[in-house]
């Protein structure tokens, strides 16, 4: 058996901050390429068709709404970065929506909410480009034409030479406008939850020109409403073209999947003391349970939706989710994962069957916001209806605010297959929460349980992220269900509590930042063996069941993190001393990197505001670090979709391993010893990404299997000065222990 000896290692101090180098020159097209003025006057041409549209066909008066189909995935650069630039409004500030034409050959289609007079501007630019390509370059201009021109000093009488530059690097990416589509249906007999481009009017503005009076219109901002059917048709007949999404606001939850009833038995627990707090948000929660004294129980059950008399089905999914947080390693010895047990604080916002979403949003707003106490979260709820590949569901989007906004962490189910006749239908919301960690259910065999729903996210975001035993078609998860009676039970909703359990147990017994604590959970399941096959089914794996296993490493390992905070373009350590045998480091190496991103529902699959680049690796000659990923973003031009299905741009988790049973000791470059790099890019420019905290957990594998954790330990405070604290697991549980108690003063 494989023994985990290591302790973890924080190393603190030694990072260092840097701006962005400036002056990267005139913006143009690849080389080789060209851009002739036969394309342009069909842009042109399709703009002022669009514009026309909208001067004929917008009574109500909306700024008008543009979808532009780029000839790619383009990145933040390609994006239009001038043509619809008017006064002090940006392109960027345009931007209502972000999607992609097809998930089989991706490219982007942005859609934008412009001025009737910055259109207009904006056909002037595109006429004047044709202009001049026409009478200085023979109606076509390359990528040498530009370079040529930014080593001279003439001007046009238009604009200048940078602005004819970057017109014609964003024409060069334009495939066509278009109006948006606006294929919505025309009635519906179902309340919809509904969101809508954001076109710069107040909601009062929106009421009175769709006309909708004095009707009270239940509101989550005002871009998402949910609307009865009388209201969304009034809607689809006078501004169809605003809807940007609309979902059934009926929400099915399902409940666990063909319980076994377990007969006689009965268990006992101690009274609760200072144990940790870990939230609940689930169904109703039923107190006649062995465990009640650890449930502090708050109903936050709409109105709207309690029926007359209390149902044991609502209290059913509540009270078994409560008690594996609990007590589920007493449920379950052949599970106990070390951490023991915790308290709950649980709020019914569901009841078994149809709810509300629009409700349960507001409720787990207000919930987190008071009771900030509070830091690890579980939700084991998930809508049966499938996410939609473009568009983040309100739900998730309400998640991911609050864990940008505040210092807390969700754990959510990965929902399950309620469709016999599908295989691996995609998750449901919440599900689709990029900050949150989302888990799905493996069987005893480590497999995919037969009733898993897969990602992507957004046609690009892995989810799950991880995967934990939630029983299978053999055996089940014992819980303890209403009436004290017990069940062995299977779903997503049973192996969500085993991964809260774990974090909380890191985050608040071992003290660790959210960020470390989800990289490391995330490490843990992928390990050395991570492979792509069942990525969308399984996350980055199955997380071992002993937190030991999670916060050690194995003898001829060494592990450690660094915690940090984003405070400018590019945050680096470049003195992390690995050691060495014979002049080499014979050492394999993987890291796991995690962040919490401000996220736009509005940027649609370009959902996240900022992304932090990991770099880790041995410094060379040029004294720039050589990643172990490979990843030359930063250093080279990358192609934005290489970028982002190599190197995960823009993708709050980033790991990378390098084949340990392959890897033979590296070459050292002189006295350079190893460093990190984290590199913060804007999507939006708006500085969101400023001071945003990480985590990043590095792995070494001794490729000899000899055991240099002391001697790395030694390096670190003797030579390099790091803060080195080892996580000994057994010194801060007593250290928690001490912390928690109550002290009485004699009188």
């Amino acid at each position: 058996m494989t023994k985990f000896t290591n302790n973890l290692i924080c190393l603190r101090g030694n990072l260092s901050h840097r701006k962005r180098m400036s002056g990267q020159g005139m913006s143009n097209i690849p080389n080789g390429a060209f851009l002739d003025v036969g394309r342009i006057s069909k842009l042109h041409g399709e703009l002022a068709v669009i514009l026309k549209h909208w001067q004929e066909n917008n009574p109500l008066g909306f700024k008008p709404l543009i979808d532009v189909h780029y000839t790619k995935i383009v990145s933040k650069s390609n994006r239009i970065s001038n043509i619809f630039d008017y006064g002090k409004i940006s392109s960027n500030d345009a931007v209502r929506g972000a999607r992609f034409n097809s998930p089989a050959d991706p490219k982007h289609i942005i859609t934008y909410c412009l001025d009737e007079d910055c259109v207009k501007t904006a056909l002037e630019k595109i006429e004047n480009c044709k202009n001049i390509i026409s009478q200085k370059y023979n109606g076509r201009v390359g990528c040498n034409d530009i370079n040529e021109l930014s080593k001279g000093s003439s001007r046009f009488n238009s604009f200048s030479k940078s602005a004819f530059a970057e017109i014609v690097k964003d024409l060069f990416y334009i495939e066509k406008f278009e109006l948006p589509n606006t294929g919505m249906p025309d009635t519906i007999n179902k309340q919809k939850l509904v969101s809508i481009y954001d076109t710069g009017i107040s909601y009062d503005e929106l009421c009175k020109k769709i006309d909708f009076k004095s009707e009270a219109i239940a509101r989550f901002d005002d871009l998402t409403f949910l609307l009865t059917p009388d209201q969304y048709s009034k809607l689809v007949k006078k501004a169809r073209f605003l809807i940007s999404m609309d979902v059934e606001d009926l929400n099915k939850y399902e409940n666990d999947r063909s319980p076994i009833r377990l007969s006689g038995g009965s268990m006992a627990i101690p009274e609760p003391q200072n144990e940790p707090i870990i939230g609940v948000i689930d169904t109703q929660f039923s107190n006649d349970v062995y465990f009640s004294d650890w449930v502090k129980y708050e109903n936050r059950l709409d109105e709207a939706m309690m029926d007359d008399g209390d149902s044991y089905k609502d209290y059913r999914h509540g009270t078994i989710v409560s008690s594996l947080i609990v007590d589920g390693a007493s449920l379950n010895p052949e599970f106990d994962d070390g951490c023991g047990r915790f308290r709950v604080r649980h709020f019914g916002v569901a009841k078994e069957g149809v709810n509300s979403s629009l409700s349960i949003i507001k409720e787990i707003r207000q919930i987190v916001l008071s009771n900030k106490d509070i830091k690890v979260w579980n939700l084991s709820l998930g809508s049966e209806a499938e996410i939609e590949l473009n568009k983040i569901s309100p739900e998730a989007a309400v998640l991911d605010e609050l864990q940008f906004e505040n210092d807390v962490i969700f754990v959510v189910s990965g929902t399950n297959n309620s469709d016999n006749g599908k295989e691996y239908p995609r998750i449901g919301s919440p599900a689709d929460s990029l900050n949150s960690v989302v888990v799905n259910s493996a069987a005893f065999d480590g497999k995919p349980a037969k009733y898993s729903r897969k990602g992507p996210v957004l046609c690009f975001f892995h989810k799950p992220d991880v995967s934990a035993y939630g029983g299978d078609s053999f055996d089940g998860i014992k819980v303890c269900c209403p009436g004290n009676s017990f069940e062995k039970v299977r779903g997503t909703s049973f192996a969500a509590p085993w991964i809260t359990r774990k974090l909380a147990y890191l985050i608040y017994i071992m003290k660790l930042p959210r960020e470390v604590a989800k990289a490391l959970i995330i490490d843990s399941a992928a390990n050395w063996k991570f492979n792509e096959q069942n990525r969308d089914l399984l996350g980055f794996g199955l997380v071992p069941v002993r937190i030991d296993e999670v916060l050690k490493s194995r003898e001829d390992e060494i592990r450690f993190f660094i915690y940090g905070e984003a405070k400018d373009y590019d945050t680096y350590a470049y003195n992390i001393p690995i050691p060495k045998s014979k002049g080499k480091y014979p050492f394999a190496s993987r890291s796991t990197f995690c962040y919490f991103p401000k996220c736009s529902r509005k940027q649609g699959v370009d959902y996240t505001d900022t992304e932090l680049s990991f770099h880790f690796g041995r410094l060379g000659d040029d004294d720039k670090i050589k990643p172990i990923s490979g990843d030359r973003q930063g250093v080279d031009k990358v192609r934005e979709d290489d970028a982002r299905d190599l190197y995960r741009k823009w993708d709050n988790v980033k790991f990378t391993c390098e084949k340990a049973s392959r890897s033979a000791p590296k070459k050292a470059y002189g006295n350079r010893e190893w460093g990190i790099s984290v590199k913060v890019n804007e999507r939006l420019g708006k500085g969101s990404g400023q001071g945003i905290h990480f985590g990043a957990v590095i792995t070494l594998k001794e490729v000899s299997g000899k055991n240099r954790y002391d001697e790395f330990i030694r390096l670190c405070r003797a030579e390099h000065n790091w803060d080195v604290q080892v996580c000994d697991i057994d010194s801060m549980l007593e250290n928690y222990v001490l912390a928690e108690e109550e002290v009485e003063f004699e009188s």
